[in-house]
């Protein structure tokens, strides 16, 4: 359990950068989609949401390996 912990806590340390990275490539990751919309103004808000919503659910990652990490830990300790 000891060894779990540590994994969860360092990939939630890796997972910083990581959902940093993932909110500026956002934009690549839903091109498919913006591409059928035609208005230039639209399409940009519609970018600039999906990057926020984007950078919002990967953001949660590293505060959530971090809890688990710190449960796992006093539970085995």
């Amino acid at each position: 359990m000891k060894v779990f912990s540590q994994f969860l806590f360092w990939f939630g340390i890796i997972s910083i950068p990581l959902s940093w990275l993932a909110w500026f490539m956002a934009p690549e990751v839903g091109q498919e989609v913006l591409a059928g919309i035609s208005d230039p103004g639209l399409q940009s808000v519609m970018q600039e949401a999906h990057r926020e919503r984007w950078g919002i659910y990967v953001g949660h990652w590293p505060p959530t390996l971090l809890i688990l990490s710190y449960i796992l830990d006093k539970k085995a300790g």
